[in-house]
């Protein structure tokens, strides 16, 4: 039997197996795919472990090691040169090789879900990890006329602009005030920090944005977060990171066994799923 994994810390939320374990069953594939919570401290030593395990395909990298397991990657493709994270690795000769699917998955959910030319609006990201890099790039490829990142720290944020200089990036600091002076400008909100996976509050309000705008929040578990609920209630159209999930997945699956898999049945059990954990 061959296998695949999740990495990260905390992964208790994930609904990555049920994509995956689905693709395997479509597909005809003997096959399992399971999560493995990471120790922080000790990302290194579990990819050389994985490095030697010959029946397994690959694995995805979550939070926080998405940006972390980058210099452990014996080859990656250009994009995680560009993008500066990894959430796919497949498995080579003794070689771990990495990918990222998660711009390419944003982009598909995105066109799925608003289905709006990019081309010249305005975007805000909220965060500056390897989900929100990966966003920025995807918004770079669609000609976004301006991109605003959100962060806690300008120094992280001044070395990120630096390390993605080739995006129209400018920056503001995750404080209520300037995040709600920009926001009146905005097109499209991107969060792509975990706040909302525990219910957490967004520390502004989406009062000043334009209601034709769309906001997507990355956190799918749960379906409905505080994000999504302030956006319905103002009338402004929203969705949440399920079909990225599932798109950022099966480009995986395919990196990983060369199977195309058809999302609509995986995607109806998902939202089955989603429903199970809202009611």
């Amino acid at each position: 039997m061959r296998w695949a994994a999740l990495l990260g810390n905390p992964i208790g939320h994930t609904l990555s197996p049920l994509i995956h374990n689905e693709a395997f069953h479509q597909v005809g594939m003997e096959g399992v795919y399971i999560p493995i919570q990471v120790e922080d401290g000790y990302l290194e030593e579990v990819l050389t472990g994985l490095c030697f395990m010959e029946n397994l395909l690959g694995f995805n990298i979550t939070i926080p090691f998405k940006e972390m397991a980058v210099r452990f990657m014996d080859m990656s493709s250009e994009e995680v040169k560009l993008i500066g994270a990894i959430n796919t690795v497949k498995r080579g000769e003794k070689k771990l090789i990495g990918f990222n699917t998660d711009w390419s998955g944003f982009l598909r959910a995105l066109d799925e879900e608003w289905g709006e030319d990019l081309e010249g609006r305005r975007a805000m990201v909220m965060g500056g990890g390897g989900a929100a890099r990966a966003v920025i790039y995807a918004l770079n490829t669609r000609d976004v006329g301006e991109i605003t990142v959100a962060l806690r720290s300008w120094i992280k944020g001044e070395r990120l602009k630096e390390e993605m200089s080739w995006a129209p990036i400018s920056l503001v600091l995750f404080h209520k005030a300037e995040i709600e002076d920009a926001l009146g400008d905005v097109d499209l909100l991107i969060n792509a920090t975990p706040l909302g996976l525990h219910n957490e509050p967004m520390p502004f309000s989406l009062e000043r944005m334009k209601r034709n705008a769309f906001v997507m929040d990355l956190v799918y578990n749960p379906p409905v977060t505080p994000l999504i609920m302030e956006a319905r209630s103002m009338g402004i159209s929203s969705c949440n990171g399920l079909t990225m999930l599932l798109y950022q997945a099966l480009e995986a699956f395919e990196i990983w066994t060369g199977h195309k898999v058809d999302p609509m049945p995986i995607k109806a059990k998902l939202l089955a799923q989603v429903g199970e954990l809202k009611a």
